[in-house]
């Protein structure tokens, strides 16, 4: 199904980004970088990149491709919240703390995640910062 849709929509990021993680490991970075011709600037797609370098231990190419996303599309509270997770793992504490100031000012709306957890009732009075560190709570580190 996946083949058809990205034949049917080819310009597709999330469609993309899905296909990537979908495949075995072995077979991801072809298809990351079949992904990346079609959408080289799709932060879906870049974010998927970010999460296989990840995933790979690759951690200096991943904190590359992750100020790539947040760069293309500063909106999409996902990346922001992938980065800072990831600095949290793997950075000193002002590496941590420029992602938060830069999400801050980058003020993120969309995201699936990023939605999910904005726009809970539960959450009304959650500013960015605290939006931030409850998407990270949720995501699962890239395997």
């Amino acid at each position: 199904m996946m083949a058809r849709a990205l034949q049917e929509c080819p310009n597709a990021g999330e469609l993309w980004a899905e296909a990537i993680f979908m495949e075995t490991k072995p077979q991801r970075k072809t298809k990351s970088v079949d992904a990346l011709k079609k959408c080289e600037h799709d932060p879906h797609v870049l974010l998927a990149v970010s999460k296989l370098f990840w995933s790979e231990h690759k951690f200096s190419k991943c904190r590359d491709w992750f100020n790539r996303t947040v760069k293309i599309d500063p909106d999409l509270g996902d990346a922001w919240a992938y980065f800072y997770k990831f600095e949290l793992l793997h950075g000193t504490e002002q590496q941590q703390q420029e992602v938060i100031d830069r999400c801050i000012s980058a003020e993120p709306t969309h995201g699936e995640s990023w939605c999910r957890v904005s726009k809970n009732i539960q959450n009304w009075q959650f500013k960015t910062p605290e939006v931030l560190r409850a998407v990270v709570r949720e995501l699962s580190i890239p395997i």
